[in-house]
Parts: structure tokens; C-alpha cells; sequence
């Protein structure tokens, strides 16, 4: 019996070791990955305030040097409450695409955004009760939203970049950008 309890404490300490082993590859395999993502970042001067790298087991995607999609936080610029960057399929310190989402800031007054029957957003907001529809264009390294067809505010971006959607959201008018050139360095 007491052999028996030997062996059963010594499988349940190896069993301990080996999960917590485990729990600690699964924590550095993380780091790696986002270490992967702020280099990869850095060539293309962006700079992160955060990094949320999705795709268990990171453990995996470590040994194959992939980041399947990171959520990116930046630290807002005047005028905007959120900045996001979206880095999808990293490999090798190659991404296949490279989004950001900008939320600028409303004029100022009383603002409800116009949704979808689906209730999704639309670009048109009601302000001070005034309909207004927001759109953006990027010329080269430069973000300008406009308002009604007129200049609202603009943003340096550190590429060139297309805009792919526009709407106005509960927090802000929400700017969806993709990186022309996912090849930052």
C-alpha cells in the first residue's frame, strides 16, 4: 500500500510539473508573439500602447513564427477617443493585411448616429438635429474626414493607405484604413 501511494504522489508531482511546464511555455509563447508583432510594427512606425495576439494554443503559432490576427492599441491622437490596428496572418515578420480603425471625434452638439434596419451603423448621424453624412478619403500619407462633402479634421497616417468603410458609431465617426504595403520594413 505504501509503495503504491509512492508511485501515485510521484505521478501526481510529474502530472503538476509537466501543466505547469506547460502554463509557463504557453505565457512566453505569448510574449514571443507579441514581441513578433511590435517589431513587425516598429518597421512600419507605428508604435503600440498594447498588443492582443488571438490564436491558441500560442505555443503553436510560436514554433511556426505566425500570429494569426492582433489587436493592436494606440494611444488616440487629439481629436480621436480610439485607435486601432488590426494585423492579420503574420508570418515571418510578413503580414497579409494591415487595418486600422480611427474613431474621430463628433462636432460638437447633441449626436445620435442612424442605424440599419439590422441595426448596424450607417455614415449619416443626426446632429443638433441635422442630418449629416460622413465619408473619408486618403490621398498618399494623409486621412481627411469630411462632413457633408466639407473638411471636418485630418490625420497623418505613416503609409499610404485606402479607405475601406466610413460610419458613425456611438463614439465617434469610425474610419476603417488598409495599408497599401503590408511589406512595413
Amino acid at each position: 500500500m505504501k509503495k503504491a501511494l509512492i508511485a501515485l504522489g510521484t505521478i501526481v508531482i510529474i502530472l503538476i510539473a509537466f501543466i505547469g511546464g506547460l502554463i509557463v511555455a504557453e505565457n512566453r509563447a505569448k510574449v514571443a508573439l507579441e514581441a513578433d508583432v511590435a517589431d513587425y510594427l516598429d518597421g512600419c512606425a507605428i508604435t503600440p500602447d498594447t498588443i492582443d495576439v488571438h490564436g491558441r494554443p500560442y505555443l503553436l503559432y510560436a514554433t511556426q513564427h505566425t500570429a494569426d490576427l492582433s489587436y493592436v492599441d494606440l494611444d488616440p491622437a487629439k481629436g480621436t477617443n480610439k485607435d486601432q490596428v488590426l494585423v492579420h496572418r503574420l508570418v515571418d515578420g510578413h503580414a497579409d493585411r494591415l487595418t486600422r480603425f480611427i474613431t474621430f471625434d463628433y462636432p460638437s452638439g447633441q449626436v445620435r448616429p442612424v442605424k440599419n434596419p439590422d441595426d448596424s451603423y450607417t455614415e449619416v448621424a443626426t446632429i443638433d438635429g441635422k442630418r449629416v453624412t460622413f465619408s473619408a478619403r486618403a490621398e498618399g500619407n494623409r486621412l481627411d474626414v469630411l462632413a457633408d462633402e466639407r473638411f471636418l479634421t485630418d490625420r497623418a497616417l505613416p503609409q499610404a493607405a485606402e479607405v475601406r468603410n466610413v460610419s458613425a458609431g456611438d463614439d465617434g465617426v469610425v474610419v476603417e484604413v488598409e495599408y497599401a504595403d503590408t511589406d512595413c520594413r
